[in-house]
């Protein structure tokens, strides 16, 4: 009788056990695709924020992207209307954004960029 006992509380804790695993197998990679896709919305955010202060118009601002650079780093890819082949780059370093680089993709490097800080 008393073995019955201890194999129902046994079984009891493994049932248990076994479902707070499936859970956190399961809400894990939820919980990190919502904080990833909450910094990517933040940066854009802060990004358009930053070009607003700056002067610029929504309607002067063709796109911008957040792209994972490396690892956790995440960065803003910029393109103006007025400049459609060239992408400007910002990131946020000691919590500012700060424009780091620019692309340019039709070969023409005597271009004088229209944006660059």
């Amino acid at each position: 009788m008393e073995d019955k006992i201890v194999v129902n509380k046994i079984t009891k804790l493994l049932a248990t056990v076994m479902i707070v695993l499936g859970i956190l197998i399961t809400l894990t990679p939820l919980c990190l695709f919502g904080y990833y896709n909450y910094n990517v919305y933040t940066l854009k955010k802060e990004t358009y924020g930053y070009l607003s202060n700056r002067g610029y118009e929504e309607n002067e601002i063709k796109k911008i992207e957040v792209v994972n650079v490396k690892g956790p780093l995440l960065s803003s890819m910029v393109e103006f209307v007025d400049e459609p082949n060239v992408v400007y780059w910002y990131d946020k370093k000691d919590g500012e954004i700060v424009q780091i680089g620019i692309y340019e993709s039709n070969d023409d490097y005597e271009t004088k960029f229209k944006h660059v800080e």
